[in-house]
């Protein structure tokens, strides 16, 4: 009688533990991440200390974000003021306009994905090493 009851006991916690796929705002920490699109490549990076994020499309620009489980929100962009070719601009426009609609997140497996209150996602893939000079100059600005 106790084998069966420890038995059913571990395969509970265990289908609990399966059932979580609550994401760990930590892990964006530090992060960077780019995005394959028309026009032009997004890079995305977290800070490693504070709740920022900084990149570039054709702009560098830097922003807010709070995160908590699975939802996510980003405030407060700001970007340098450069043209680029119609493709990049439009690109850009797109992803400044989408960023504030985002609601949730899922980053598994060195994919990142954003994911906007009408549905629309944007997939990044993570890199290793964020491009210094888009790093360097965001932060500053």
């Amino acid at each position: 009688m106790k084998f069966k009851l420890i038995a059913a006991g571990i395969c509970a916690l265990a289908l609990t533990a399966c059932g979580d796929n609550s994401q760990n705002p930590e892990s964006l920490k530090g992060a960077s991440f780019i995005s394959a699109q028309p026009g032009a490549d997004i890079t995305l990076i977290f800070d490693a200390t504070e709740p920022r994020v900084y990149g570039s499309v054709v702009n560098r620009y830097n922003g807010g974000y709070t995160a908590d489980g699975n939802n996510i929100k980003f405030e407060g962009f700001a970007s340098t003021m450069m043209m680029g070719t119609p493709d990049a601009m439009e690109t850009e426009t797109e992803y400044f306009q989408f960023m504030p609609t985002v609601e949730t997140y899922e980053f598994a497996d060195g994919k990142l994905t954003l994911i906007g209150e009408n549905g629309k996602e944007i997939v990044f893939t993570q890199v290793e090493t964020q491009p210094e000079t888009v790093a360097d100059e965001t932060k500053a600005e």
